[in-house]
């Protein structure tokens, strides 16, 4: 699932929920994460994948900010 698709099917309840376990907040999710304006540091990347509970892959994220991904051999 895409980033974006992810962070829009959540409630204002999940995405507070979500938000707090990223570390950050529901209007920076909102804003700068949905729309890709800032290019997140590392620690709130791998982040909002793994706090996707799976739905949202390191590969999605890592896309969604036009990041090159490479996957470890």
């Amino acid at each position: 699932m895409k980033l974006t698709e992810y962070i829009k099917s959540l409630s204002e309840d999940e995405l507070k929920a979500y938000s707090d376990r990223c570390k950050s907040t529901p209007a920076y999710i909102s804003s700068h994460i949905y729309y890709a304006r800032k290019e997140p540091r590392k620690a709130l990347r791998e982040a909002l994948s793994k706090e996707s509970q799976g739905k949202v892959s390191s590969k999605d994220v890592l896309e969604h900010f036009g990041i090159g991904y490479t996957s470890a051999a």
